[in-house]
């Protein structure tokens, strides 16, 4: 039985509900910034608890806009998790910034607070803080102290955390901008896409000027890319949104399996989440206690045909380009090098079914039992 590790899902009635939106947006020939963006925008905005969504082309688009709103120059530092994908780093640089990484939590793999106060330095400008595989850190609440003790402003890098809340406050809601990826693996999808979601007027203003070529009107008044959200992309986000909290709901029934049926495998250590969080689940990860997750990578592969796989490895500060660009090395981020080597992730999407569920437990206890 071959088993992905993530996969989108769309129903046979929304597929053909979505087939018939495209053939009207088509004939229509409003096929960029229609009303079927501006639809996901409003819907999306309010789904998250907040005035403005701003739909983009990708999650990395939606944080460099966010970042440049805030007039990033060279010397301006921005504390992010080496626990990410690169495009939240990178960001930071594309915004005209520097990128300063911190280290993790080994109990949430997510920034540690910490580490963010060490790495605060005058040059320091705002936070990026990242919920990994859809977790909300219930540290997020410290870091926003932190964040405005020291007049720094704080980005969600919500990519993962669709539909993930803390005390019932969405993620994207919790910040001075949530960036959120709606690429195919996301809890929910438009294919390529992002969105940015924001209290702020003027940073709502911005982004729709800079997703534009910096255009205001007839006139070109600040620096822009082209990073608009086609309609066609926006039609199958709207289908999405509306089953997004079916999807994070079947998730969570599959983590709780997950759970219920490894938590006593002591070679095992699952991640904790608190009973404030509701957590959308893009990834399953566990971790390993006495073996590096790429052999069991291996072993799922090569002998089931089931696909693990870690969220990000290696942590950003060991990719080549920044240990070249930024002088990292190996020992900087401790945490991270030990546990990301030892954190893979078991299959999680949609529709994964109870005999996939099973086929996957029964793997792992006869590789770790």
């Amino acid at each position: 039985m071959k088993i992905p590790n993530a996969k989108p899902f769309f129903s046979d009635d929304d597929i053909d509900a979505i087939l018939d939106d495209i053939k009207s947006s088509m004939t229509s020939g409003m096929l960029t910034c229609g009303p079927n963006v501006e639809k996901l925008e409003n819907e999306f905005a309010k789904y998250i608890g907040v005035k403005y969504s701003i739909a983009v082309n990708s999650g990395t688009a939606a944080l460099e806009i966010a970042l440049r709103y805030y007039n990033l120059n060279y010397s301006d530092e921005v504390i992010v998790p080496t626990n990410s994908f690169v495009a939240s780093a990178n960001a930071v640089v594309f915004a005209g910034g520097r990128p300063v990484l911190a280290d993790i939590k080994k109990e949430t793999l997510c920034i540690d607070p910490i580490d963010i106060k060490k790495k605060i330095t005058p040059k320091t400008k705002g936070v990026i803080i990242v919920h990994i595989a859809g977790l909300i850190p219930p540290e997020i609440y410290e870091v926003r102290e932190i964040c405005s003790k020291n007049g720094l402003f704080l980005i969600e890098d919500a990519a993962h955390a669709h539909g993930s809340s803390i005390d019932s406050k969405r993620a994207g809601s919790l910040g001075n901008a949530g960036c959120f990826s709606f690429f195919p693996t996301k809890p929910m999808t438009t294919g390529e896409g992002g969105m940015i979601t924001t209290n702020d007027e003027k940073l709502a203003d911005f982004a729709r000027i800079i997703r534009s070529h910096g255009k205001e009107g007839n006139l070109h008044t600040k620096i822009g890319h082209n990073w608009r959200m086609s309609e066609i992309n926006a039609i199958l986000g709207i289908y999405q949104l509306h089953r997004l909290d079916e999807f994070v709901s079947k998730r969570n029934q599959v983590a709780i399996r997950y759970m219920d049926e490894l938590s006593q495998i002591k070679k095992i250590t699952l991640i904790p989440v608190a009973t404030n969080i509701k957590h959308s689940y893009w990834k399953y990860p566990i971790l390993l206690n006495s073996m590096q997750a790429p052999k069991l990578e291996k072993i799922f592969q090569e002998k089931y045909n089931i696909t693990l796989g870690t969220i990000y490895y290696p942590p950003i500060h060991l990719q080549p380009i920044y240990k070249e660009k930024f002088g990292y090395s190996v020992g900087m981020l401790p945490v991270s090098e030990k546990i990301l080597l030892k954190e893979t992730c078991l299959p999680m999407f949609v529709d994964i079914t109870d005999e996939m569920i099973d086929n996957v437990i029964n793997c792992v206890k006869k590789e770790l039992c």
